[in-house]
């Protein structure tokens, strides 16, 4: 006797060139919920669609009365049960994020609200896909690694480089591999994180920058393989962390969750760079990233150590990694006196989202340090820990 299994994942459209469709006035601009939902409805038809049945009759087994849409079958029974007697079934509610956007529009708002809208849903899902232009997706899925870190579902971001309405789209490729491990790997402890699912690869969220701007292979993980292959065959890596042996203690009462956002800057350092303008960077910010030459370098000026040093007085929390594509930083040169928090090998993209996060989340100065000295969701290849949240009445019982 076969037992069916069904796996329900809540898909967030967000904009991006996957949606992207030509307006009124023959321009290109992401197009509205309905339109995507439609032409995915569709596309499932297409490979379902039995002989001898209409389009209609289709359409009614494929979208259930509640508005659940059934993944195609075909591509579902790809999953490699190890139960032969288990038939899997994914299905999906589309949402929006409104209005739909061009990613280069995103802001560390949306990262929020985005993160907000899972949470609230989390019970209902078992996985969830987003939708989100390719421009700044390492950004989004580094961000939502941090802010989601707790969730334990799958949370996968995926794209395209030509719209899914376009004959010569990779989206198809790209949506179905996500939604595959969003529904069928929901149970699967090492894929419960934010994703991001590209060209058949699926990759750490907080690990991938965008490499290539013509290709369809758009990103790649510099530091980390991916933690999965979506060929002929779906083999996923056996992915073992580290264990976690340390653990940052946080007053529940000292997290800044609901307050603005940090004043968070990047300071990337190139030859013959001027005080004037380092010191414009490091004047007012909240936190600073640093990208530096190589293993963690920066030039050997004294004025330069002075206004590190100063920053650091001013409680400006700094944050080293190097501008080299693959690589780790090493606290060995000079900004180490200045009190700047090395990065070992975390990318551009994580280090930015990490800084926003931790500044946003942790009011505390030496807190701050602490979570970014730290790997908290497996950036970086710096010693792992976890953080909890105690309350503070607990706190002056131990002192």
């Amino acid at each position: 006797m076969t037992t069916e299994v069904f796996r329900r994942v809540c898909v967030l459209y967000t904009g991006g060139t996957i949606g992207m469709g030509y307006n009124a006035d023959g321009l290109l601009e992401p197009m509205r919920l309905k339109h995507l939902e439609e032409f995915l409805i569709k596309m499932t038809i297409l490979y379902e669609k039995k002989p001898n049945e209409t389009e209609e009759q289709a359409r009614a087994r494929i979208v259930s009365k509640d508005g659940w849409i059934f993944l195609p079958q075909k591509a579902v029974d790809d999953y490699p049960s190890v139960d032969e007697k288990t038939k899997y079934h994914v299905l999906y509610k589309i949402k929006a994020v409104e209005p739909p956007i061009d990613s280069s529009k995103m802001v560390p708002e949306k990262w929020f609200e985005i993160a907000d809208r899972i949470r609230a849903v989390k019970e209902q899902y078992d996985g969830f896909v987003i939708l989100h232009g390719t421009d700044t997706m390492a950004y989004t899925s580094s961000a939502l690694s941090f802010i989601l870190k707790d969730l334990k579902k799958p949370v996968i971001l995926t794209g395209a480089q030509r719209s899914i309405f376009h004959p010569r789209s990779d989206a198809e490729d790209n949506f179905i591999g996500a939604m595959l491990i969003a529904g069928c790997y929901s149970k699967t402890a090492a894929l419960q994180k934010v994703m991001l699912c590209n060209d058949c690869k699926l990759f750490q969220g907080n690990r991938v920058c965008k490499f290539d701007c013509d290709s369809f292979r758009v990103f790649d993980s510099p530091n980390m393989k991916p933690l999965a292959y979506l060929d002929t065959i779906i083999k996923v890596r056996d992915c073992k962390s580290d264990p976690v042996e340390e653990t940052i203690f946080v007053n529940r009462q000292e997290t800044a969750r609901d307050g603005g956002l940090p004043d968070v800057r990047l300071l990337r350092f190139f030859p013959g760079i001027q005080e004037k303008y380092v010191r414009s960077v490091l004047e007012g910010a909240d936190g600073v990233v640093l990208e530096t030459f190589g293993s963690g370098n920066a030039p050997e000026h004294d004025w330069l150590k002075k206004a590190l040093i100063e920053a650091g007085r001013r409680k400006v929390v700094m944050l080293n990694c190097t501008q080299v594509y693959r690589g780790t930083v090493l606290p060995i040169y000079a900004a180490s006196e200045a009190g700047v928090v090395f990065g070992y090998d975390i990318t551009p993209e994580a280090a930015m989202t990490k800084m926003i996060w931790t500044l946003k989340t942790f009011p505390d100065f030496e807190t701050r340090r602490q979570v970014l000295e730290a790997s908290i969701c497996g950036e970086s290849s710096a010693p792992p820990k976890q953080i909890k949240f105690i309350q503070k009445i607990l706190t002056q019982e131990l002192y």
